[in-house]
């Protein structure tokens, strides 16, 4: 039986438009502290955003009440908040002292509203045994967290597909996540991973969202979106700066050629990095919103090919469709 494609995903009576978009929230390879991103995305009135358990924890003294507030705050206000395992910090800070426990503490007392597992970096070797594992790691922790927990497979890209929907079937959560990085090597081959577990997935009786990890590049969105990616979240809005009219990410001290884009740009009252970073946002919450009306629409060929050359579009097109 055909699955339609859902033109929206479900989260505490919030129904946001797929394929979207959070933007994630790290003290990993960023400009700024946790709590200062979580404050901005609240102030300024973003739908959703990703934030980390990890960094939760090892919020100061003086930051843990700011960020406890701006959580409660975005909640009020209907955002849509994702909370990550924390292990991307850990693995990068080198923190073996960040275990599942740790996580439950954070994960059972921190507004959230969806909360990935701690995951296993280590997968099995078959696609069998990574959803046993997978299962069980989610049953393990939604012990523990406040709101419904999510899964997220590991494993050599080959597996994937069959992973994804073995561990689905037993689930059917509400967003089932794969890291980009675990797609393949590049985005060719990465498309075509995406397309494959699409494929598996919509082999179940209701359609399973698919959530990509790591993925905030305008380009690799409308590429794995085609193939039937449904949310990405990513920290390339904080660690670099969109282009409005080609989608191309440049570094920070590259704005000052393209800050006429924006009013942030042109009069913006903010400091040099906050200014950015509305510029970044003011993009993605306008292209996800055009990507998603192009999909439902059937016109994503016009869309893509404001942001690719013709051959680079044909590529993508190709492999969004599974072909070599």
């Amino acid at each position: 039986m055909a699955i339609d494609r859902s033109r929206n995903l479900y989260i505490a009576q919030t129904a946001l438009p797929i394929p979207c978009f959070f933007p994630s929230v790290s003290s990993v390879k960023t400009n700024l502290m946790p709590i200062d991103y979580v404050e901005l995305l609240v102030a300024a009135g973003h739908s959703l955003f990703l934030v980390s358990a990890y960094d939760i924890a090892h919020c100061t003294d003086d930051q843990r009440p700011r960020m406890d507030a701006a959580l409660t705050k975005g909640k009020e206000h209907d955002a849509v908040i994702l909370m990550d395992s924390g292990n991307y910090e850990s693995f990068w800070k080198d923190d073996k002292d960040w275990q599942p426990d740790r996580f439950h503490e954070i994960a059972g007392s921190s507004h959230h509203h969806l909360c990935f597992c701690y995951d296993n970096q280590q997968p099995p070797s078959t696609s069998e045994s990574i959803a046993e594992d997978v299962v069980a790691s989610v049953i393990r922790d939604q012990k523990h967290a406040l709101e419904t927990v999510v899964p997220i497979v590991h494993g050599d890209a080959a597996l994937l597909s069959d992973a994804a929907r073995r561990t689905a079937e037993q689930l059917y959560p509400l967003l089932l996540a794969v890291p980009e990085r675990t797609l393949g090597e590049g985005i060719i081959e990465r498309t075509r991973t995406v397309k494959r577990i699409r494929e598996a997935l919509d082999t179940l009786e209701v359609y399973c969202p698919l959530h990509l990890l790591g993925t905030g590049n305008p380009l690799s969105i409308i590429a794995y979106a085609l193939a039937g990616a449904d949310s990405f979240d990513g920290l390339e809005w904080c660690q670099t700066v969109v282009d409005h009219q080609t989608g191309r990410l440049l570094h920070f001290q590259q704005w000052d050629l393209i800050r006429d884009q924006t009013e942030w740009g042109r009069c913006s009252g903010l400091p040099y990095v906050q200014s950015i970073l509305m510029h970044n946002l003011y993009f993605y919450r306008d292209f996800m919103t055009k990507l998603h009306e192009a999909i439902h629409r059937g016109d994503i060929e016009a869309f893509i090919q404001q942001y690719a050359t013709k051959e680079q579009v044909d590529l993508l097109l190709q492999a969004s469709e599974g072909g070599e």
